[in-house]
């Protein structure tokens, strides 16, 4: 197993400006696979409180291309676990020396044990190159996955296999904000629905009160999961109604709207029996399974 490379000044720049601080509001520690194509930051459920983020980026983007060696048995593709603030801390020490290059490397250290032996830990080896300074520092890393947790965490980052279509919020972004801001203030539940038309519906639902919200001509992607005409990749109902709601707390619904450079909002269902769409002021209880909204990010090179 063999992972070295180079930070190109623009991937450094956008992991430690942009992408790192917006993870460690979901998590503490990320998942980081990489491949010889692309590498990517993913949060699950082990993770998070339940939301699941991804965020892609071509290789290119964040090494330098002839620096870059990505190389393990299992189809050259290394994962790992890792501690978010870590690195965003010595990727920012690194811009503050204004480091001329920034390597990395996967490596393994021995330390003292817990009765004073020697043991074989791995660590990701940062070597910051300034002018006149050359900084080196490790971030201890889990085990590197077996071929059976790269084979999950390859599934986990693919948007493909959790829905075939959603529907963007981020043009609505600011009215989705103080709705739900507003809502979060009346229950600690709500019930989330899309539908294929590029609508959005949020419910909070109490014995004494129901609130409700839409917001409307929202982008459907991939844009072939609505046909006005016909079938459809969101459900089998009208194109304009939600075949069903989603109950989830509100904190996996607060914390995406609240990070600014989201730029795909998808409702994932994760229930075996979803519930029939009630009108706003059903008494009725509302209840499915474990939900999940994911969280979904682009660099200039990558893709959500």
């Amino acid at each position: 197993m063999k992972l070295k490379g180079k930070l190109t000044e623009h991937g450094a720049r956008i992991l430690w400006k942009n992408f790192l601080p917006t993870i460690e509001k979901f998590g503490k520690t990320c998942q980081v696979l990489l491949g010889t194509d692309d590498i990517n930051f993913i949060q699950t459920s082990l993770n998070t409180d339940g939301v699941h983020v991804t965020a892609r980026f071509a290789a290119e983007t964040l090494f330098e291309v002839e620096s870059y060696r990505c190389q393990s048995k299992h189809f050259n593709l290394i994962a790992f676990q890792v501690e978010v603030g870590l690195l965003l801390r010595v990727l920012k020490g690194a811009a503050a020396t204004n480091s001329e290059m920034v390597e990395v490397k996967l490596t393994t250290r021995q330390i003292p044990g817990p009765a004073g032996e020697a043991q074989s830990k791995p660590f990701l080896s940062f070597t910051a190159v300034g002018a006149s300074t050359t900084v080196v520092q490790d971030v201890p890393i889990s085990k590197p996955y077996t071929a059976l947790e790269v084979q999950s965490l390859v599934a986990a980052k693919d948007v493909g296999a959790f829905c075939p279509a959603y529907v963007d919020v981020v043009p609505a972004l600011g009215p989705a904000q103080a709705i739900v801001d507003r809502l979060k203030t009346v229950d600690d539940t709500a019930m989330l629905a899309v539908s294929r038309g590029g609508e959005a519906h949020v419910l909070v639902q109490t014995p004494s009160v129901a609130l409700g919200a839409q917001l409307r001509d929202l982008p459907v992607y991939p844009h072939t999961a609505y046909d006005p005409a016909g079938g459809d990749r969101l459900g089998t109902g009208s194109g304009h109604a939600p075949d069903f709601w989603l109950e989830l707390p509100m904190p996996p619904l607060v914390r995406p709207m609240s990070c600014g450079c989201i730029t795909t909002l998808k409702l994932i269902p994760r229930c075996t029996n979803p519930t029939p769409v009630l009108p706003f002021n059903s008494p009725s209880a509302i209840s499915c399974g474990y939900s999940q909204v994911q969280v979904g990010q682009r660099s200039a090179a990558g893709s959500a």
